[in-house]
């Protein structure tokens, strides 16, 4: 059996922790500030990233900074966090908010009749405040969970 290609490698290692961190493809590209076409030549391997896509890549899926470079060279990425219960606890955290997001937002988009473009745009606006609102929480040390917070 042929070993995989670097691009092959790298796509793979990518999609195992946009899955995990309940990312788009989109939304990792614009974490990583490239287009959506340009990450997906990476993916492909129409393209190789440059060094500072390549950082871009690694902040966008919460690596250690080299984690993209190495992956090509045949190595294994580096989650940031090295606490994988407290990342599993905070991702299903996160996953039970956004699904509530998304049904109200559903339920929303009816109501005022939304275009499917505008609807997409409300939800990677929300999503986005939703995340950056749970990242912020992470190191809050006052006691509070962040499901008491007012919405």
């Amino acid at each position: 059996m042929a070993h995989p290609q670097p691009h092959e490698r790298l796509d793979a290692a990518m999609n195992e922790r946009r899955l995990a961190l309940h990312r788009t493809w989109r939304e990792v590209a614009e974490a990583a500030r490239i287009t959506y076409e340009a990450l997906r030549a990476i993916r492909r391997g129409d393209s190789k990233p440059t060094e500072l896509t390549a950082r871009g890549l690694d902040g966008a899926l919460d690596w250690e900074a080299g984690s993209v470079l190495k992956v090509l060279a045949g190595g294994e990425p580096s989650p940031l966090s090295s606490d994988a219960s407290a990342v599993a606890d905070d991702d299903a955290a996160l996953s039970k908010e956004l699904a509530l997001a998304q049904r109200l937002l559903a339920a929303t988009v009816r109501e005022m009749d939304l275009t499917p473009e505008e609807a997409d745009e409300v939800w990677r606006r929300v999503r986005r405040e939703i995340e950056v609102t749970a990242r912020s929480h992470k190191g809050d040390s006052t006691g509070t969970d962040r499901n008491d917070r007012a919405v």
